[in-house]
Parts: structure tokens; sequence; C-alpha cells
């Protein structure tokens, strides 16, 4: 990208508090949250017993100690009931809100100064993003707007997964190739634990696995298409925004590798190469 832009998004929050509350989430999500200093953020699942996973959201820690948990629009509620139905004899509070932010993406973006509750940057090696979220969060003076569709097409080139289309309930930690980046194998037990643990150190390969396509004559590809080799189906494009897009592929397809999609070729990578 060539120049910081600044789009507005909307994301849906559970703030977590009280005397347990860092225990608690220790319990329940993948990272360790518990070593977060305020002001810090961290990337972590929340996941079903089988380790399918239910929400892949963000942890901030507030100056008050508490717990920021934002997640994409429309999953808040089904978050904070995740969390709240499995509480017992804990001093643990939640608050449910709805907050604006900004997502700042392109040079100068890490050396914005905001502050907003949450100031987090994005874990992407090419790419500088920023989101800042709060509820008094406005776009800022003097740097350019986006729109959602950038937005979108940096999450797309950056290899991130997002919820409701890469990440649902009938997908595991190893098929995003982040365990790396969202896991913490060095804390006590959570949700899940086990199968986690037992494929990572396993070195098991998942049946599909996320990967990034693109289109080398910069055409247009299409989500909730198939990805074809020599006309069979070996996996699905979950997302897509002009010539990018992400999706799962199986096991047994090699990558990198040349496939096609509603007839447009494409180049298929992993997401963690």
């Amino acid at each position: 990208m060539g120049s910081l832009t600044a789009t507005a998004i909307q994301r849906d929050i559970v703030i977590v508090g009280g005397a347990d509350a860092a225990q608690y989430l220790q319990t329940q999500l993948t990272q360790d949250v518990d070593s977060l200093q305020a002001g810090q953020s961290t990337w972590s699942f929340l996941l079903a017993p089988k380790s399918g996973i239910e929400f892949m959201l963000r942890v901030t820690r507030s100056q008050t100690g508490d717990f920021i948990l934002d997640v994409e629009t429309s999953y808040g509620a089904a978050l904070r009931s995740r969390l709240d139905g499995l509480l017992f004899r804990l001093d643990v509070l939640f608050e449910e809100n709805h907050w604006p932010g900004v997502a700042l993406r392109g040079p100068g973006a890490v050396a914005f100064e905001s502050d907003a509750p949450v100031v987090a940057t994005l874990p992407w090696q090419e790419h500088e993003a920023v989101d800042l979220v709060g509820p008094n969060v406005s776009l800022p003076d003097g740097v350019a707007t986006g729109d959602a569709e950038l937005v979108e097409q940096v999450r797309l080139d950056a290899g991130w997964p997002a919820m409701g289309t890469e990440i649902h309930e009938d997908v595991t930690p190893s098929m995003t190739g982040l365990v790396d980046k969202l896991v913490a194998f060095d804390k006590g037990c959570y949700t899940g634990q086990e199968f986690v643990a037992r494929v990572y150190f396993r070195g098991a390969k998942p049946p599909r696995r996320l990967v990034q396509l693109i289109s080398p004559n910069d055409e247009a590809l299409d989500a909730d298409c198939d990805i074809r080799i020599e006309g069979n189906a070996v996996g699905i494009v979950t997302s897509a925004a002009g010539s990018m897009g992400l999706g799962y592929l199986k096991r047994s397809v090699e990558t990198p590798g040349e496939v096609f999609v509603n007839g447009v070729l494409a180049e298929v990578f992993d997401v963690s190469d």
C-alpha cells in the first residue's frame, strides 16, 4: 500500500472484569492473557471441547485491568453467552457493548497515536495495520479515508481469516496456520487443549488447510466456489475481493500451485508460508 488510509469499522465488545477475570479467561482461551500488560492486545481462539473454533477474538487488557474482548459484529451476544454459561463460583463480571473503530492501513499506521481503549497492531508481516476501537473513536483528520473493500483486500493479502467465512466450528486451529500465533502451550488447561496439543506435537497435517489464492491475470475470484484441478474439486473459496481470495484446500494438494476457480486461473499458497 502506498499511503496511510483510515476506514470506519464496527466491533462487538465483551468486557470481562472482576477479581477472577484473568483466572477464568485462562481456562477458556487458547492464548495466555494473564501475562498481558495494560494496553497490550493479543489474538486467541475460544474452542469447543473437541477443538472446533467457536470464536477467533482479540483480547486487550485495559488500563483498569479488565479484559476487552472484540469480535466481528453479530458475534458479541453469542460470545458473552458462551463465557457466561460456564461460569461457576467465580468473581467475574461481563459487559456487552458495540463500539465503533478505525482500521488504519498503510505506512505510518503503527506510529499513529491514539487514546482509544483498543490500539492494536495486526500481526501481519507484509502490511502495517492497526485497529483503533472504543466508544468515542472516529475517523482522524488528515488521513485519507478508505473503504470496506480496501480493508478486506488487505486482510486477504495478509492471509488472515475472519469469523463466519474462514472461522466456524467445523474448523480447528491446525487448519488455520495460526497455531503459533494464537495458542500458548506453556500455560494451564483450557477447553479443547488436549486435541490441539496432540495434533501440534505429533506434527499431524489437517485434512484441509487455509490457503491464499491470487489471480496472476488480475481477474476477479468468486467466493463460495469450488477450487478445482483438472475439473476435480479440491477445496472451496471462503472469501474473495478482486483478484485475491482465501479458502480451504485438501491436504493431498501441494502448494504453491495452479488451480481454477469458476474457470479463472489462480495461484495458491499456504498462508503459513
